[in-house]
């Protein structure tokens, strides 16, 4: 039987509703399978991962044996499966943060930050430190406590790790209260970024500075975004090419 053509005029609200709703279940679903796949593809990688770093470090044991080129070609081994590795657990905290279940709770931000920071300054000791926290006392946003300090987390760990080398890091954390919720201001004073990249970020895999940062895998702001889009919250990043960034955050009460 032939599909009549609908014009939009013939649809009264409940049908755009009904549509809106199917168009969204279909959306979700696929995603849903998405993550499944990339989930199980992740899993599957990491027991061959796992032979490759086991038989490089045998051949390792053995490395007066090779000549120089083959303990090239054997650095070099390890180095790949080693990112790899890394782009592999990067991939499952990204499919988590947006499948694991919501709890829900009061959270403290300024308390979040204080963990944050101090998980940071333990694991590079070394690093000259300015760093300021200037949350409004007794602020409260409502959540999923380990989510959201998995977000918080990517995003002062973005802000550390591209600050200027040469200089010392300086990160200003500030927040308040506004009628859509608390807003919460991350500042630095790192190498910033093209302002007209911009809307690259919070796609996962968008790395902007792959020559001077190899290491990264472009999934820390895409999990900090994707948490907060689950909490119904926004997350805006603004920089400038040398000047450092702000993460703008909105997260409800």
């Amino acid at each position: 039987m032939p599909h009549r053509n609908i014009d939009s005029a013939e649809l009264d609200a409940a049908d755009l509703e009904a549509r809106v709703r199917e168009l969204e279940a279909q959306c979700n679903a696929l995603r849903h399978d998405q993550d499944v796949l990339a989930l199980g593809l992740s899993h599957d990688m990491r027991a061959p991962l796992r032979a490759i770093e086991s038989f490089s470090y045998l051949l390792e044991q053995r490395a007066e044996q090779l000549d120089d080129q083959a303990r090239d070609h054997l650095r070099r081994i390890r180095e790949a499966s080693a990112r790899v590795a890394r782009l592999v657990s990067r991939l499952n905290t990204y499919l988590q943060a947006g499948s694991i279940p919501l709890g829900t709770t009061d959270v403290d931000p300024a308390l979040l930050a204080d963990w944050c920071i101090a998980e940071l300054r333990d694991a590079d000791p070394q690093r000259d430190t300015d760093i300021g926290i200037e949350i409004a006392p007794g602020l409260q946003v409502r959540g999923d406590e380990r989510l959201l300090r998995t977000a918080l987390k990517e995003l002062l760990h973005n802000a550390w790790v591209y600050a200027a080398t040469d200089r010392t890091v300086r990160i200003r954390i500030e927040g308040e209260r506004a009628d859509d919720g608390v807003h919460l201001r991350i500042r630095d004073e790192g190498i910033g970024f093209d302002p007209a990249l911009a809307t690259k970020l919070g796609e996962p895999f968008q790395r902007l500075h792959v020559a001077t940062h190899p290491e990264g895998t472009g999934l820390g702001i895409a999990i900090a975004t994707r948490i907060v889009d689950r909490h119904g919250g926004a997350l805006r990043i603004e920089g400038r090419d040398g000047a450092g960034t702000v993460a703008h955050l909105v997260l409800p009460t």
